[in-house]
């Protein structure tokens, strides 16, 4: 077994990062359910990690936006924050909602 095999196969999975029990409704609040967007994260995730790294007031910069969620978060959170992307199209959804 490869040494990357087994670090995996000692690793503990923790399920409650599936967020499997969020409906489209649980994860479309606020302006998050204004459109679809490939390869979007859902709200939770971000509010997760930002939760657990970071505290009010701290910078959170996104260098691949997307369509903003990142920064919907933050500015919940109470955290300012950056973000950038070469889409223009992405960059023109993330000013709309947030």
């Amino acid at each position: 077994m490869s040494q990357v095999a087994t670090l995996f196969s000692k690793t503990k999975i923790d399920y409650s990062w599936s967020f499997s029990d969020k409906t489209r409704k649980d994860t479309a609040y606020i302006t998050h359910g204004y459109h679809r967007y490939p390869a979007k994260f859902i709200p939770q995730i971000v509010s997760r990690l930002a939760e657990k790294y970071t505290k009010e007031g701290d910078l959170i910069v996104d260098p691949f936006d997307g369509c903003g969620t990142t920064l919907v978060e933050s500015k919940v959170m109470g955290r300012p924050s950056v973000g950038v992307d070469i889409n223009p199209v992405a960059v023109l959804i993330t000013k709309a909602r947030i």
